[in-house]
């Protein structure tokens, strides 16, 4: 448990508080002089309802419904409370896909959350999804700086749009004291979404929007100001944290909106209990309900001043049972789901390494999602000289034998559309310069030969020619097969290959397929995938 931190209070009032800390929250929260309004939150749970693993594969940790146990724990402690989410609430399993996400907005219906905020793989699945989330959602839905425009009008707060319903903030009155929450969805969208899965919703710059969000708070007399982020600190080191990015703008933030109360983040799956960042408590929880976040605001009674903010992050591991709801409530979308992940999809005939023979070269784990993205395209008519694609799996082999419906999630674990664009032959070289230079860069250009010299940040794309090794011709265009992600600049990780495929002599277009059912169909179309399928 972190410290409470009390500013210039007398020191009788200091120690009536500090006494109730340390015996713990109950009694803070029944102390004379000061009242506690406790803040829980969950974050990041892409679905995740049962215990999952880390990415350094510990097992058995996680999950909502171990979240939802340490929340009813919490509120029998303090029934002055607050529950939010942080965001990404609800892709990335295959039982929530099913659902279209509904069967997580349900949970946090039951729950009764107060409030959640819109993450940024909330529009993986496009913008209809999230209105029909946001529409059955009980719980306020928090987003300062959402836009939209064009058809879907200049202001959300016309009750025909879909979104109408998402505020830029929350004031919930707990234990006779007005906490304002504002949420705030990462300004990053474009850099990883296709407009045509965003439409016209946008996310304006964090930093006016919550500026403004401040003054309407102040002029409606509230006690404390709460910012929720779906966006965070991607680490801290010797007690900073690192410097903002393009989606993450926790310093700058901070440094002008003095009046903040706390900041509880997200978005960045980092463990971050208690910090300050420019002297504002800071908490984040990570990610799949692996942690769950509490923040306590304590007030003097006589004053109504805030007088110390407590944050911790707590770790869903066994020793916090799942709550009986959670599972009663989805027993029947966990069982067809579990059912579904394991039918079978066919057969790989001999197993496929993760690393390639070579830098440039596609891997022999790579080639079978490329030969899935070109029998794709090509079924629906959609003929491509190569596939620019990179790999998910964290350097692990695909074994040979019989494959199924899980194993497809887990070689590709994003929904991304597949795309295609006509790039010139005298642009492919600084392409996939930019690309395979990229840190951790697992991408190769199938389809053609690409030349390279050196490795990691040294390496050096020499040439690209054709599979054959003829060059290719300069000022023609030749389709390249990717996906939506990549094409929006993979998070401005390649924003040359960007710039070059949203020109209009490219026509990038968005197919209405998705790489990870390419990879399903491939099979299940082949019977048996041999190295002879993947080019």
């Amino acid at each position: 448990m972190s410290a409470l931190n009390f500013p210039n209070i007398p020191r009788r009032r200091f120690l009536s508080a500090l006494a109730g800390a340390a015996a713990g929250h109950r009694l803070v929260a029944q102390n004379d002089r000061t009242a506690t309004v406790s803040i829980f939150n969950t974050t990041d749970l892409h679905g995740h309802i049962l215990p999952t693993k880390t990415y350094e594969g510990e097992e058995d940790v996680g999950g909502m419904a171990r979240c939802v146990t340490q929340i009813r724990r919490w509120q029998a402690e303090n029934p002055n409370h607050i529950l939010l989410d942080i965001g990404d609430v609800y892709q990335g399993t295959h039982v929530s896909r099913a659902t279209s996400g509904n069967l997580m907005i349900d949970l946090f219906n039951r729950v009764k959350y107060d409030a959640w905020v819109l993450g940024n793989h909330e529009f993986d699945w496009g913008l209809e999804a999230v209105a029909k989330n946001v529409m059955m959602s009980e719980p306020a839905v928090l987003a300062a700086n959402a836009q939209a425009g064009g058809k879907w009008t200049n202001s959300l707060r016309d009750k025909t749009n879909p979104l109408s319903k998402v505020a830029p903030y929350l004031i919930k009155e707990v234990g006779g004291f007005r906490i304002g929450i504002i949420g705030v969805v990462t300004p990053g969208l474009p850099a990883w979404l296709h407009p045509g899965l965003l439409k016209e919703f946008s996310a304006a710059d964090p930093l006016g929007s919550v500026k403004f969000a401040i003054r309407k708070l102040q002029s409606e007399k509230v006690d404390a100001i709460v910012l929720a982020t779906h966006f965070g600190l991607k680490n801290v080191t010797n007690g900073v944290g690192r410097p903002d990015d393009f989606a993450n703008r926790i310093h700058e933030i901070t440094k002008e909106c003095r009046d903040l109360a706390v900041v509880i983040a997200a978005h960045t799956h980092k463990d971050i209990g208690n910090f300050k960042v420019n002297g504002i408590p800071y908490t984040q929880a990570n990610y799949y309900g692996i942690h769950c976040g509490r923040t306590d605001l304590v007030f003097d009674r006589e004053t109504r001043k805030l007088v110390g903010v407590n944050v911790q992050t707590v770790k869903m591991d066994k020793s916090v049972a799942l709550d009986p709801m959670i599972i009663g409530a989805t027993q029947k979308e966990v069982a067809a789901s579990e059912a579904e992940l394991k039918k079978p999809i066919g057969e790989l005939a001999v197993g496929l390494a993760f690393r390639p023979e070579r830098p440039g070269t596609a891997a022999p784990s790579l080639k079978l999602i490329t030969a899935a993205i070109r029998h794709s395209l090509g079924k629906r008519k959609v003929t491509v000289d190569g596939v620019l694609h990179g790999l998910f799996l964290d350097d692990k082999d695909v074994a040979a034998g019989s494959k199924t419906i899980a194993d497809a999630w887990e070689i590709i674990p994003y929904e991304n559309r597949l795309a295609t664009a006509a790039i010139r032959g005298a642009d492919l070289v600084p392409v996939m310069q930019e690309v395979l230079g990229a840190p951790f860069s697992t991408h190769a250009l199938e389809g053609f030969r690409v030349e390279s010299e050196g490795e990691g940040r040294g390496l050096k794309v020499k040439a690209v020619t054709l599979a054959d090794g003829k060059p290719v011709e300069p000022e023609k265009r030749y389709v390249i097969g990717l996906n939506a992600f990549d094409a929006q600049s993979g998070g401005r990780r390649y924003e040359l290959l960007a710039e070059l495929v949203q020109q209009s002599d490219a026509a990038l277009t968005l197919h209405a397929v998705e790489s990870r059912d390419a990879l399903i169909e491939f099979f299940t179309e082949k019977g048996t995938v041999r190295l002879a399928d993947l080019g």
